[in-house]
């Protein structure tokens, strides 16, 4: 199983670009921060991640301005076939 559910802030993103097949895409950078418990102790996590959207999810998210923050859900996924690196697919979001 794949499925992630996460909250993040925008903080960068890509020109609006589309595929050679004219699907959307939205390509960008969000801040996670949160807190949760790990081994019976308080954990604080803050990263940054790339994300990728594409068709319809990727054009409402193209339109949200930076700083917006969303709850995102979709999958993880390497950025390429030749990569190990992952980024977040949004599938979803509100």
């Amino acid at each position: 199983m794949n499925s992630i559910v996460l909250s993040g802030t925008l903080i960068e993103r890509e020109a609006v670009r589309f595929t050679p097949a004219g699907i959307e895409v939205f390509e960008a950078v969000f801040h996670h921060r949160s807190e949760l418990i790990e081994a019976g102790r308080a954990r604080r996590l803050e990263c940054d991640f790339d994300a990728v959207s594409y068709g319809e999810p990727a054009g409402k998210l193209n339109s949200l301005p930076i700083g917006a923050e969303i709850l995102m859900k979709g999958f993880i996924a390497p950025r390429s076939t030749k990569s190990r690196r992952l980024v977040v697919h949004i599938t979803e979001f509100k």
